[in-house]
């Protein structure tokens, strides 16, 4: 079970990137349009499949051995001196938290009374920045100690 969900956990991610630069570019090109029903769709999906990237990330969290379970076996201290305990017990997740906020608030601006321009530069704005941190804390193939392969089997 925790093998699919960490197979799921890492496909999503690219579900999501591929939806950010989708709102990216939407929002880019429609920066002198209405804000659409399209525009909410696209947002609302980003918006599910983050939420749902964030659930299994932790249960992976509590359930797997790089969360949660090394805190308590080896003590926050060890964790946060060791790079690779640290990068998945704090920094990665707190990354992708902070992303997924980012995300949901980004989600929100079409409620506001403000001008259809100013909604599509907002979203523009957030999402970028939380395609930034997304990227930012993804364990790329390569990086010392932490890499992930880009597309895990089940």
């Amino acid at each position: 079970m925790y093998n699919i969900l960490l197979s799921l956990h890492n496909f999503l991610r690219w579900v999501i990137m591929f939806l950010l630069l989708i709102n990216i570019i939407r929002h880019i090109s429609a920066v002198n349009k209405p804000f659409t029903g399209l525009d909410k769709k696209l947002g609302l999906w980003l918006m599910i499949t983050a939420h749902i990237t964030l659930l299994i990330g932790l249960y992976q969290w509590f359930a797997g051995g790089l969360g949660f379970q090394n805190i308590k076996n080896n003590g926050i201290h060890t964790v946060m001196q060791n790079g690779m305990y640290r990068f998945f017990a704090v920094e990665h997740t707190v990354g992708m938290i902070i992303a997924i906020i980012i995300i949901t608030v980004a989600r929100g601006v079409f409620r506001k009374n403000i001008t259809d321009s100013k909604k599509h530069k907002r979203c523009l704005t957030l999402y970028v920045l939380a395609l930034l941190i997304i990227l930012a804390f993804i364990p790329w193939p390569g990086m010392e100690n932490i890499s992930r392969p880009l597309l895990r089997s089940i």
